[in-house]
């Protein structure tokens, strides 16, 4: 068909009847349209399998406007042909020629060829969840990055082709797991599964394998049924209440709400009955929701502490030092195989098995923040001695002593010593519970994979010995990055490779809190030596989760690749969503951003902890910590560099600017609370002063300072929660404003109105 000279009709008047006529007469040629793409799967496929197939399906669509058809059986019409699934499941054609190489179960294929005369690619896993991850990889490599929040696509859309590719890709780490729900307001526990179900998909496109779900005692995701004892504790944030009100930062945010809470669960009045059986639906929803995208589960449960109902039963019942005083535990006399503490601990360890039996892993912190049992370690070593002989190995004089060096560690060597003693004892009534015949046999799942959290390294050595076989062990070395670095050389000596063994990994530190945080160069050089060290994985520690895309897509990428680095990721990331004359400048800022998280966790941890005197305890006299304006200078370099960078032509890269000019602007704000709030108790200090003198002519202008100054401060942590509040992108960001609303805005308001002072 020769080409119809439309040009010359580009003037007339009769050109677009003309056209609209010629174009209906014409069959569709444009390159874009003409190519049949077909996605190849069995016919009876794995969920994932099939899951795979319509992922593929819908981002082709997508990225190249390719409507692909899903079909069990090749046809010869297609034009390209995508082969998808484990290898018992693809067509003999497809492997003939070039056999395929052994997977993993977590591994997978990308292979072009030619198959049939059609040019194909195979994406084949070596289990139905890895098929899936070949795909997520595929659509990487076609442009697609993967943020916590969302897609990027890549702008203007390129023409569809099938990259030549013939690569095996297997794990560094195979357990790559996520701390789901925490114990704080800016965590997720706040969150339902509307706010969950978009967030687990990004986890696996990110390869994400495991989810962990953290319930303490008065928590309402476990029913605990013992004799004799009405529930009457279940609650989220320890207790604590974060009212709703007209005339906080970020109200908006908040729709009809009166309350920050989790939208699955019922109001926090209704009473510990419904809350738990709420709460447990929502668990079982979260479990099956991950499962349907690969993602296994672990269920970390408590069996050393109890709501402060259950003291009766308790022996020794005295009450834990932990926020809100909501738990009791064992008294120091009574020993880890006292039959009543069996009893109850029992109850716990088999109603958590029985209500989630559909959970991969459980896991049981053994020792606490609160060693209760801290006399008892000589008892316990005994034990344990007698049963797995331990003196072979090491000496719990050697154990006690080596503890006695961690002078670095956060609470120093006193406190080192007694997470010694504490675990000793914890691990001694665990070994007892999980050997009685009368606890885990009867449950549901009389043999499950427990995961063995927190025990302090000083034990290392003698774990291969007390753990049974098929478990695996959670090690924090320390609470954030900085500070595990110190003694990173310990990763060496854990008891891999007969227990599986992961890190936690510090992304984001309550401790460092609320002001903004990167931690991506510490955890590539703990990365690093997990690596060396043969580390099964990592679990991710964080609460407010908008500040870790840079950090993620570096993580994921190690995850799988040994010669990734945080650099790399940053400009991968950064160039994909907002262009690469914004890498440099974000470059600068992520810099910025990480020393300040640095040098915060060196000389104010704490300094953001969500607790009810997060600000006021700043209310002294005299100037702001030196460091901590600092800090604040590291943030305004920061903020400066995001600024630098030119705006994006993407609506996402512009909202990828914005949220960290947002985020900045309320960590600098965050500074300047601390120095308003100093300034107005200075004024206040001169005020009580005039008084005590009993004759100061100035003592009316020092009041109506001191309340100006009080004001400015209400004002500043306004503004500040408020910058947050506009860029605010899940509920990690509103129970963080919700947070700072109870701990910072209102503490400040009542101050103010309590002034002047009389």
């Amino acid at each position: 068909m020769s080409t119809f000279p439309l040009r010359q009709f580009a003037g007339s008047r009769i050109f677009t009847p003309i056209l609209c006529a010629l174009l209906l007469s014409l069959p569709v040629a444009s390159p874009a349209f003409a190519q049949t793409v077909e996605v190849v799967v069995a016919k009876d496929p794995a969920p994932l399998e099939q899951f795979a197939a319509t992922e593929l399906q819908r981002y082709l669509g997508k990225l190249f406007n390719v409507s692909a058809t899903i079909v069990p059986v090749p046809t010869a019409a297609s034009d390209y042909r995508f082969f998808i699934g484990t290898a018992p499941h693809l067509p003999s054609a497809v492997i003939e020629s070039k056999p395929l190489p052994a997977l993993s179960d977590q591994g997978f294929l990308l292979r072009a060829r030619t198959v049939s005369g059609k040019p194909s690619l195979i994406i084949v896993g070596g289990s139905p969840v890895a098929t899936m991850w070949g795909v997520y990889d595929l659509v990487e490599r076609y442009g697609v990055r993967y943020l916590l929040d969302g897609d990027v696509f890549p702008e203007p859309a390129a023409a569809f082709s099938l990259p030549q590719l013939d690569t095996v890709v297997e794990p560094v780490f195979r357990i790559r797991m996520w701390k789901t729900m925490g114990d704080f307001a800016m965590g997720m526990e706040g969150w339902g599964m509307a706010d969950y179900r978009p967030f687990l998909d990004q986890l696996a496109k990110l390869k994400f394998n495991r989810i962990r779900i953290s319930s303490g005692p008065t928590q309402p995701f476990l029913e605990m049924k013992v004799p004799g004892i009405e529930r009457q504790t279940a609650t989220l944030w320890y207790g604590e209440h974060f009212p709703i009100t007209d005339d906080m930062p970020g109200r908006s945010l908040f729709g009809n709400e009166k309350e920050f809470w989790n939208p699955d669960l019922p109001a926090p009045d209704a009473g510990p009955g419904p809350m738990v059986e709420a709460g447990v639906r929502h668990t079982h929803a979260l479990v099956a929701y991950a499962h349907s995208r690969g993602l296994d589960s672990n269920f970390v449960g408590a069996v050393t502490d109890f709501p402060k109902e259950y003291a009766p039963v308790v022996p020794g019942a005295q009450t834990i030092n932990q926020l809100g005083q909501l738990t009791v535990g064992p008294g120091p006399s009574v020993l880890p195989d006292n039959p009543e503490l069996k009893a109850i601990a029992g109850m716990v360890l088999r109603s958590i098995v029985d209500t989630y039996p559909e959970v991969d892993t459980y896991g049981f912190p053994v020792g606490t923040e609160w060693p209760s049992w801290v006399d008892l370690y000589e008892w316990s070593w005994k034990q344990l001695d007698t049963r797995y002989k331990l003196n072979e190995v090491t000496t719990l004089d050697a154990v006690l002593q080596a503890a006695g060096r961690r002078t670095e560690f956060t609470g120093g060597a006193e406190r080192a010593v007694n997470h010694v003693k504490g675990d000793l004892a914890g691990l001694c009534f665990f070994d007892i519970l999980r050997t009685d015949p009368n606890i885990l046999p009867p449950s549901q799942k009389p043999n499950p994979t427990i995961m063995y959290y927190e025990i302090s390294e000083e034990l290392f050595p003698i774990l291969s010995r007390i753990l049974p076989s098929g478990s695996e062990l959670s090690i924090v070395l320390d609470y954030t990055p900085t500070r595990v670095l110190r003694r990173k050389d310990v990763i060496k000596t854990v008891p891999e490779p007969k227990v599986p063994t992961i890190l936690a990994l510090t992304l984001q530190d309550d401790g460092v809190g609320v002001p903004p945080q990167l931690t991506t160069g510490s955890i590539h050089t703990l990365v690093t030596a997990m690596r060396e060290a043969r580390l099964s994985g990592f679990c991710t520690r964080q609460w407010m989760i908008s500040d870790l895309d840079p950090s993620v897509a570096y993580l994921a990428k190690a995850a799988w690749d040994p010669t990734a680095t945080p650099e790399a990721a940053y400009r991968d990331q950064v160039r994909a969503v907002c262009g690469e004359a914004a890498v440099e400048p974000m470059l600068e800022a992520f810099r910025e951003i990480e020393k300040v998280t640095i040098d915060i966790e060196t000389h104010g941890l704490g300094l953001g902890f969500p607790v009810p005197n997060l600000i006021i305890r700043h209310w002294s006299p005299g100037p702001m910590d030196p460091e901590l304006a600092e800090d604040r200078e590291g943030y305004r370099r920061a903020i400066a560099a995001v600024r630098k960078a030119p705006e994006p032509a993407t609506e996402a890269g512009r909202a990828y600017l914005r949220y960290w000019v947002g985020r900045l602007e309320f960590g600098i704000g965050f500074f300047d609370t601390i120095e308003a709030v100093k300034r107005a108790a200075t004024a206040e200090q001169a005020v009580i002063d005039a008084k005590k003198s009993g004759n100061d002519p100035d003592l009316t202008s020092k009041n109506a300072e001191a309340l100006k100054l009080a004001n400015e401060a209400t004002q500043t942590a306004f503004n500040a929660i408020d910058a947050l509040a506009k860029v605010a992108k899940n509920r990690t960001d509103l129970g963080a404003v919700a947070t700072m609303a109870e701990y910072i805005f209102r503490p400040l308001q009542r101050k103010a109105l309590s002034m002047p002072v009389e």
